[in-house]
């Protein structure tokens, strides 16, 4: 059977087996293949990311189009535009094997449905269904007990979810504040976290990290520090900067310097105190990995394909698990 497959970037992907939710299309394209495919029938939607070039993720959910109808908002400028809406109702989990192109939209001939939870002891998955991944955070207590809590909401209602897995033993402190970012980044760009999916994010979000101290250092800008593209990290070297940099601001205005001025010297002198205080060197070929080891608590070693599934399987597939 032929069916569509619709890209998302950034939306919330139906969970099979819960409750309908509502998308909203302002596009032209996007509502005219909607209103095409009609209420009533199964769309694939799958992820859609830039990894450099558009990508769409193979793996997403077969989604019944329960209702369509329009709505009317204000755009930036303030003009009156109509956006359609539509209720999708999640179905199952699926795989597109081929991918094709008709004249103005994408669609697969070949496509498995799935089930995750037969096949989790051979490869795990959580899921991002249902619900949004917002943040997350690391409990250490020894080496036996490192808790990781993964945040969210869920859709429609907006009701507060998590999940939170133990993952002593198998990683160091270190690794696991990484990995915390990483399936938050992974839910969020593919819909899933798998071992691939997780070794792909944790590549990129220690890279921007590295990316983000390097480009403090080097301007002398401590208020990028930790910022990602999933958000911004939490971290020793984060915190102390906004500590020395609002301090030395305000301490700088009551000097009786101007408001540039004060800023730029409070900047400076927030990087010095960060480097010196945290034995970071401003070497450029060692200061992005010093800072994401040293400063931000984080470890950008990969571990065997086995540990990531490990890991994946301590969580459950879903918050409601």
């Amino acid at each position: 059977m032929n069916i569509l497959v619709m890209p998302i970037t950034n939306g919330i992907f139906p969970a099979p087996y819960r409750e309908p939710i509502t998308g909203m299309f302002v596009f032209e394209y996007d509502k005219k293949i909607l209103r095409k495919v009609g209420l009533k029938r199964d769309i694939l939607l799958c992820a859609a990311y830039l990894n450099p070039s558009f990508q769409v993720y193979p793996v997403g959910i077969v989604t019944r189009i329960n209702d369509l109808w329009e709505k009317e908002f204000f755009d930036e400028e303030l003009r009156i535009q109509k956006a359609l809406m539509v209720s999708f109702e999640g179905r199952a989990f699926a795989r597109w094997h081929t991918l094709k192109e008709g004249s103005a939209y994408l669609y697969s001939d070949n496509i498995e449905l799935l089930n995750f939870r037969k096949t989790r002891a051979e490869y795990p998955v959580i899921s991002g269904a249902g619900w949004q991944a917002t943040g997350g955070y690391t409990e250490i207590e020894d080496e036996q007990n490192i808790k990781v809590t993964i945040y969210g909401k869920a859709f429609p209602a907006g009701e507060d979810v998590g999940m939170t897995a133990n993952l002593g033993s198998l990683v160091k402190k270190e690794q696991a504040h990484t990995i915390e970012h990483s399936i938050i980044r992974a839910l969020n760009t593919y819909g899933f976290c798998t071992p691939r999916t997780l070794i792909e994010s944790m590549g990129k979000e220690t890279k921007e990290l590295k990316q983000s101290v390097e480009f403090s250092m080097k301007y002398a800008m401590p208020e990028v520090l930790g910022i990602t593209q999933s958000g911004v990290c939490g971290n020793p070297m984060t915190s102390m900067a906004q500590r020395y940099l609002t301090e030395g601001f305000f301490d700088n205005l009551k000097s009786g310097q101007s408001l540039d001025e004060s800023l730029i010297k409070a900047r400076k002198s927030t990087m010095s105190q960060l480097t010196s205080n945290m034995d970071i060197t401003t070497r450029e070929d060692l200061r992005g990995l010093q800072g994401l080891k040293k400063g931000m608590a984080h470890d950008d070693t990969f571990l065997k394909v086995q540990t990531y599934k490990k890991i994946i399987s301590r969580f459950p597939f879903s918050p409601w698990e």
